[in-house]
């Protein structure tokens, strides 16, 4: 009982998204750990695990991330305020005057804004799945939701700077196999990498 207890306290300090914050919340997401991928860091559909376009591989190790599906979240190396504020503002700056995006609710995170492709008659196949959705920014510790072509999410993953969420590729969710989690910046340059990330993403979004 105390191990349940633990777990669940733990499972309720990664803070709000993606589902209630409550016991029903937590024995939905303890549900879907068993739905979870075997290797995070292998995109199915990718031509290897090479990379893809260039892109600086992260130095040091990577962060710990919590076993739970929903939320997503990191443990360790999280940002501070002013790095989630440059990443939100990032995302935000790819919205232009009648281009082809706007902010709406994250429909997964179901809080916090989202960039999405507004005319999904020129989605790509993986942004078709997401209805739309691109990135969010996690308020909490500065860690992102991003989907991105296979080869280009291979080449996220295999130069350090994320992973496949848990449930990637589960239809019943929605979440195509290229659904990264990128792990939060640890300092200006980790953030300049990942606004690369993010535009590279956008600048993908169509087919």
């Amino acid at each position: 009982m105390q191990k349940v207890k633990s777990d669940y306290a733990a499972w309720i300090d990664l803070g709000p998204g993606g589902l209630p914050a409550n016991v029903g919340g937590w024995l939905i997401t303890t549900a879907l750990r068993l739905c979870a991928r075997r290797d995070p860091l292998r995109v199915d559909g990718s031509s290897g695990t090479g990379l893809h376009w260039q892109l600086e591989h992260r130095p040091g190790r990577r962060p710990s991330v919590a076993p739970y599906p929903i939320p997503h979240r990191q443990l360790t190396d999280r940002a501070t305020h002013a790095l989630i504020e440059r990443l939100t503002a990032a995302v935000t700056a790819e919205v232009l005057l009648d281009g082809p995006f706007h902010l709406a609710r994250s429909r997964f995170e179901r809080r916090g804004d989202a960039l999405y492709l507004s005319d999904l008659r020129s989605a790509s196949p993986c942004i078709s799945r997401t209805k739309g959705e691109i990135v969010h920014v996690h308020e909490t510790e500065g860690s992102l939701h991003v989907v991105l072509q296979p080869d280009d999410a291979q080449t996220v993953v295999s130069a350090g700077w994320g992973e496949l969420h848990p449930l990637a590729g589960r239809p019943f969710l929605g979440l195509p196999e290229t659904y990264v989690f990128l792990y939060a910046p640890r300092d200006s340059d980790d953030a300049d990498l990942i606004e690369q990330i993010i535009h590279r993403a956008a600048a993908t979004a169509t087919r």
